[in-house]
């Protein structure tokens, strides 16, 4: 048989451990779906093309490298969001368009007849997505694929952000030639990590209270057990950012606490006279902490380090991380203490929303991935007890409500943890689909839904008082239309026997502990008070 385009890209990935492709087919995309049976790819089409982002973005946190392909126009505009969300997060996920042929760009150059999907202009979803990726470009001849491919998914690992490659949809099934040589998926040290690592170790060695706080890039780049060997062989306190949340254990020496400004900065990061931020990114929230702190900080992210009220220095974070460790291990650590893991209180009472997450936090064991929503509960989900390495999947830079759930489904094939998705009502009502997805392809993760009738979240930033005045309403424009849950989920496949709708404490209890004997998804409502806040908030 031939070797064409869609081989090519299909071969790469598959290359780079990619064994899912998540997508909306569409006329201008259908031969790379048509094509994946040759290269042990599995499609999984999804019940939107925004869920298809948010799945090939979880899929990516989880696996390293994902796919989506979706229709052009229509398609990959609507799932900008969740691509955008990707870029900001260090998300790679690969983008495939099918696009224009010749022949259609002449019709709208020369005849001003639009392409399907086409906003009329000819390369809109080229520049739309030049926005939101590190890489963007369309190739109009086969010959072109190979070097385009090559460059996109290079790019996408070495930075760890998503890419996107439109083809001409008349060269689908054009002859390729196949793949025969590696990318380079990795970025060259630039030579200044050696005396970085000399200044940055020898900083924490002048500091009397130094901390650590681990970022997401060390997630993103594989340097998980380099961060802990330099976390060990300094001795030093550590916090993480929440993306970062169970990069590493939380059960080991040093852990004080999730870093999330303003609503959890633990005392050990307060009283630092140096703190060193490793591979984080930074949301609105820490500005404050950031400005206030500059002669006590150093960063280390997006290919550069800033030594307190320095300028901002080049240097790989793998050739940096590597230069710690040396420079580390030339002295013995410093004793810190072990972490804590306190026990929840036990389950009593109508459920309110602190004790949804003791609940929770009783339930979790090292089989689990978290999978929380941007909602009133962010906080509280980010202190959750999470056991082991990679427990924990986040939007909270982005912080686009509804991600969670559809994440859910490329995580549940990305990760061989099993999701627990917690999400508000109002969040749920954008993604839950989802369980249409988790259903038919047979998926097993389990989302929590708290039910409070409100976008709470919304009305606690626009106006707090509401929680504490009983006589008070909330904004209109917050209320939301009541579902029945548990029929919604039962139309979109999920059975009687996996749904939940509690409202005590010891009925959560029961209902997670139900969920996690079984193997199918399940959908868990739990009611609570309008006006119940939960312990901690973003």
């Amino acid at each position: 048989m031939p070797f064409t385009v869609a081989d090519y890209i299909l071969k790469r990935l598959s290359q780079h451990q990619v064994d899912t492709l998540f997508g909306v087919p569409a006329a201008y995309g259908a031969p790379l779906f048509d094509a994946v049976g040759a290269h042990d790819i599995k499609p999984v089409v999804t019940t939107t093309d925004l869920e298809a982002g948010y799945a090939a973005d979880g899929y990516a946190r989880t696996k390293g490298l994902g796919v989506v392909s979706v229709a052009n126009g229509v398609g990959v505009l609507s799932m900008i969001n969740a691509i955008a969300g990707a870029f900001v997060e260090r998300s790679p996920v690969v983008v495939v368009n099918g696009g224009p042929n010749a022949a259609n760009l002449a019709n709208l150059k020369e005849l001003d007849v639009l392409f399907s999907h086409s906003t009329g202009q000819p390369d809109g979803d080229l520049n739309a997505y030049r926005l939101v990726t590190a890489s963007a470009a369309r190739a109009e001849q086969a010959a072109d694929v190979p070097a385009l491919v090559d460059h996109a998914i290079s790019t996408a690992i070495r930075r760890k952000r998503p890419v996107y490659l439109e083809v001409n949809r008349a060269i689908w099934t054009a002859d390729c030639t196949p793949p025969d040589s590696s990318l380079p998926v990795t970025n060259p040290a630039v030579g200044t990590e050696e005396q970085l690592a000399i200044t940055i170790i020898g900083l924490i060695r002048a500091a009397t209270k130094p901390v650590l706080i681990v970022g997401l890039e060390i997630q993103r780049y594989g340097l998980a057990g380099t961060m802990a060997d330099l976390i060990a062989k300094l001795g030093i306190r550590w916090s993480a950012q929440v993306p970062a949340k169970s990069v590493l254990s939380e059960e080991e020496d040093g852990w004080v606490g999730i870093f999330a400004p303003p609503s959890s900065q633990p005392a050990a990061v307060q009283e630092a006279d140096l703190i060193v931020m490793l591979g984080c990114v930074f949301p609105s929230s820490y500005a404050t902490f950031i400005r206030n702190g500059t002669n006590r900080i150093v960063t280390a992210y997006d290919g550069k380090v800033k030594i307190k009220n320095g300028t901002k220095q080049d240097a790989d974070i793998l050739a940096l991380m590597s230069a710690l460790v040396a420079e580390a291990a030339k002295q013995a650590p410093q004793p810190v203490p072990a972490a804590v893991d306190p026990a929840p209180p036990p389950a009593s009472g109508p459920l309110t929303y602190a004790q949804v997450f003791d609940r929770v936090g009783a339930a979790l064991d090292d089989s689990w991935l978290v999978i929380p929503d941007t909602f009133l509960g962010s906080a509280s989900a980010a202190n959750l007890p999470v056991k082991g390495r990679d427990g924990y999947l986040s939007g909270a830079v982005w912080a686009s409500i509804g991600h969670s759930v559809a994440a859910a489904v490329g995580a549940s094939f990305g990760s061989s943890r099993r999701p627990l998705v917690i999400c508000g009502d109002g969040g749920f009502h954008t993604s839950a689909q989802a369980l249409s997805t988790f259903a038919h392809y047979c998926r097993n993760p389990v989302v929590l839904v708290i039910d409070n009738g409100v976008y709470g979240l919304e009305q606690y930033i626009i106006d707090s008082s509401y929680y504490n005045d009983p006589n008070a309403a909330p904004k209109p424009y917050v209320v939301l239309n009541p579902w029945d849950f548990a029929k919604f989920a039962h139309s979109l496949g999920l059975g009687v026997r996996n749904t939940y709708s509690v409202d005590t404490a010891a009925e959560l209890a029961q209902a997670l502990a139900d969920a996690a004997e079984s193997a199918a998804p399940a959908l868990i409502v739990a009611k609570v008070s309008p006006r119940s806040l939960p312990s901690l908030l973003p």
